[in-house]
């Protein structure tokens, strides 16, 4: 017998007969208070909890309780377990977390500190993607639409992050006249990251070429604020910012106020330097000027006096064989003179053109000085104090200044100097300059109220402190100031000062109307007595001066000078000059475990060299040159393992030497010598020393023992000199971390020697200490 159903009834028995299949539980997300995770936690409970009809309000509230963590459960842990309560839960939670503003910023933020990508790889490109994914598609989920002007300004933003490799693949892909979107470059991001691992790019291919990928990528410093090779307080655009926004950018990008940088806080800052305007720890870029403050920047006299009828103001014309930034003399000019005479007396006083320049000094670091700027002189003169200051060299050069009413005054020689606008590094000057002993009297003649500064607020001003009296350290004369100017101008009307453009901001000059009387007169006569001849041979019989530094080399100084400290034993300590981020470092402990056991294996089959192996790693350990790691710090993240050897040598003092490798590459394919900047070459030339050897009757000849390891390493980076030790096979490795400047390390010759040139000029009142330096390092 046949039995035919009707179709109903066979949808039910298969149903029926269908497998049961059980899914995963799935777990509910938990949310901290972190403001930038409300959107993803909020998206995700609505979906699984809010929006399911068969929960009851209290077992809603009874679920949102269960998945607050932190600050968030504080706020609904006072609420009973009601159905009604459920509602208003939500609703704070939602008013204290959910603020567009504040999202919004958050997000941009955590753009634009994407990581950028350091080599071709796929996961790199892969990482960078899924992150901007997530960017995009949170702004989207507050109704921010990414098109037009910002789709563009994301493009450009996730473009600059791209390593040199991939940038040219992607701009090889574009069609030459067509602005690309963002999703055409995160869809040619996820293409190329295919086919990378198509063709089996991978970890190893880039450590294998890593030496290739540092030159293309150029390891350097990281600014935090445009994202360019150089420190914050060297970023032009940082410093075009209102001081109240660089204030705001600081604390929410939790910079440290003191130095700029974002390895520490404030309160853990051992910078011994403070703001050169208020001397109070935070950094000049972050000071706010109040009306009443003094300029601590420019030195002023105690009673900030007015000057006198007798104060001596030069403006000499002369015409300068020495000067390679001056024409050629006219044929029948010989020894020339001017003589010039000014006086009146008046209830107003004139502005003067002046500003504030950086002047490089000895050791490739910059000082502020003011500068006077005359276009109706030819000649370039600096204060002899500016010049010790400076630590500059000079040379012989004979010139005789008269004044009325006062006896011939002599310069005392010539120098050369490379100056840049206060504000930047971009544009640079170099002149020479003759030595006096003073210029000109204060400047402007006493201090004015600070409201004359309103009217020029928004303008770049070469002299931020045109209206404070103040003295002048360098006189610029018209070879170099008249080509400064740029023909622009603003004025505030008749007898009031005005600005002028030039290429070290705008200068404000003029007259200041005044309740005060005050006179003034000058006259000047300056007779050059050298010959060109006896100019020309001192210039060919000189040594050359060093060559400026390269950018690295000045932050590696400024790092220093910014950093280094001395302790209550007097021992100077010093910190790591990074030119990347040390979170770069991957797992070096791993490698440093084979290198280690190698090492052991080799030493036990030589008795004598494994004896003094241990012996100088005990003297290490007793002059606390290292230190054993706390158990509880193993298992941190933020370290770097240095693997050792022996290094043998014939000596009467040391055979054996024990060297670290601060080469050996981590599991990301950097290593610690990779991060680190070298620095400059602080002592000069062998064959400058051998010249000055002339200098002295008698030499000295000392070695400084152990002088890498008199200088002490802060404790905040002494993790990235970890080391393992143990002094038989029997026992457990232990770990060590070493606390002082350490062989092998690239910046150990720099860090050393710049310390003892930093002892020597600290150590000037010291005779003997001063003299013995003085052949190496000046």
């Amino acid at each position: 017998m046949n039995w035919i159903l009707p179709s109903s009834k066979l949808e039910k028995i298969e149903i029926l007969i269908q497998p049961k299949l059980k899914l995963p539980t799935l777990s509910l997300p938990t949310f901290s208070g972190v403001i930038d995770e409300w959107l993803t936690f909020s998206d995700l409970f609505q979906a699984a909890v809010t929006n399911n009809q068969n929960l009851t309000g209290a077992q809603k509230l009874q679920y949102l309780k269960g998945v607050l963590k932190g600050d968030a459960q504080k706020i609904v842990q006072s609420l009973p377990i009601t159905d009604g309560n459920f509602q208003i839960a939500w609703d704070l939670l939602k008013e204290k977390y959910f603020h567009k503003r504040e999202i919004l910023s958050s997000l941009m933020k955590k753009l634009i500190n994407i990581s950028p990508i350091t080599c071709e790889s796929h996961a790199q490109i892969l990482r960078l993607v899924d992150s901007t994914k997530e960017c995009v598609r949170l702004l989207e989920t507050l109704d921010l639409k990414v098109e037009g002007t910002a789709d563009i300004i994301l493009m450009f933003i996730i473009q600059f992050k791209l390593d040199s490799t991939t940038r040219g693949w992607w701009e090889r892909s574009l069609d030459s006249e067509k602005i690309p979107s963002l999703s055409e470059l995160l869809q040619f991001l996820s293409s190329h990251a295919r086919s990378l691992m198509t063709e089996g790019y991978g970890v190893k291919r880039n450590i294998s070429n890593k030496k290739v990928t540092l030159v293309a990528s150029g390891f350097q410093l990281h600014c935090s604020y445009c994202q360019n090779n150089h420190n914050l307080n060297k970023c032009d655009a940082f410093q075009n910012l209102s001081v109240q926004k660089r204030v705001n950018f600081v604390k929410s990008n939790n910079i440290c106020f003191n130095c700029l940088t974002q390895f520490h806080r404030k309160s853990a800052c051992k910078s011994t330097n403070k703001c050169r305007k208020c001397g109070k720890s935070h950094h000049t870029l972050l000071h706010f000027m109040t009306p009443n403050e003094p300029n601590s920047s420019i030195p002023r006299d105690a009673n900030n006096s007015v000057l006198s009828a007798s104060a001596q103001v030069f403006h000499p014309v002369m015409s300068d064989a020495t000067n390679t930034d001056t024409g050629p003399n006219p044929p029948n000019v010989n020894n020339p003179s001017i003589t010039s005479c000014s006086g009146f007396d008046s209830n107003s006083q004139v502005l003067l053109c002046t500003a504030l320049v950086n002047v490089y000094d000895s050791f490739g670091g910059t000082q502020l000085c003011r500068v006077l700027l005359d276009p109706g002189s030819q000649a370039r003169l600096i204060t002899n104090s500016c010049l010790e200051r400076l630590g500059l060299p000079r040379k012989r050069a004979d010139v005789r200044i008269s004044c009325l009413e006062a006896s011939d005054t002599r310069t005392n020689g010539i120098s050369e100097i490379k100056f840049t606008p206060h504000f930047t590094s971009n544009i640079s000057f170099v002149t020479s300059v003759y030595v006096v002993n003073k210029i000109v009297g204060q400047l402007p003649h006493f201090s004015l109220d600070s409201s004359w500064s309103e009217p020029f607020s928004d303008l770049k001003l070469a002299d931020p402190t045109f209206f404070k009296s103040g003295p002048i350290d360098i006189l610029i004369g018209v070879n170099i100031a008249l080509p400064m100017l740029k023909g622009q101008s603003l004025s505030l009307g008749d007898s009031k000062p005005f600005a002028v453009r030039s290429d070290l901001g705008w200068i404000v000059a003029g007259n200041v109307p005044s309740e005060e009387m005050f006179s003034s007169i000058a006259v000047n006569s300056i007779q050059v007595v050298t010959e060109d001849l006896v100019s020309n041979f001192w210039k060919l019989d000189s040594v050359p001066e060093a060559s400026l530094l390269t950018s690295e080399e000045t932050a590696c100084e400024d790092h220093f000078i910014e950093t280094h400290v001395r302790n209550e034993d007097g021992r100077y300590v010093v910190r790591l000059p990074f030119r990347s981020p040390p979170s770069k470092l991957g797992d070096s402990r791993e490698s440093a475990v084979r290198r280690f056991n190698s090492l052991e294996h080799s030493l036990i089959k030589k008795p004598a060299i494994y004896s003094q192996y241990r012996d100088f790693m005990q003297e290490y350990l007793t002059l606390g040159h290292m230190e054993l790691v706390p158990k509880h710090d193993y298992a941190k993240r933020e370290a770097y393992y240095l693997p050792h050897h022996a290094v043998l040598r014939d000596s009467t003092t040391t055979k054996l030497r024990v060297v670290f490798d601060a080469s050996a590459k981590s599991t990301t394919g950097h290593s610690l010598n990779d991060l680190l900047m070298v620095g400059p070459r602080v002592q000069r030339d062998v064959y400058r020393i051998l010249l000055s050897f002339r200098t002295f009757q008698i030499a000295v000849c000392a070695d400084l023992e152990k002088m890498f390891r008199q200088i002490k390493i802060s404790s905040e980076d002494t993790n990235w000199q970890r080391i393992l030790w143990r002094d038989n096979p029997k026992e457990l490795v232990k770990e060590y971390r070493l606390t002082t400047v350490t062989y092998g390390t690239s910046c150990a010759p720099y860090l050393s020697t710049r310390t003892l040139t930093q002892l020597a000029l600290k150590g000037k009142g010291i005779l003997w200490l001063h003299s013995l330096l003085f052949i190496i390092f000046t």
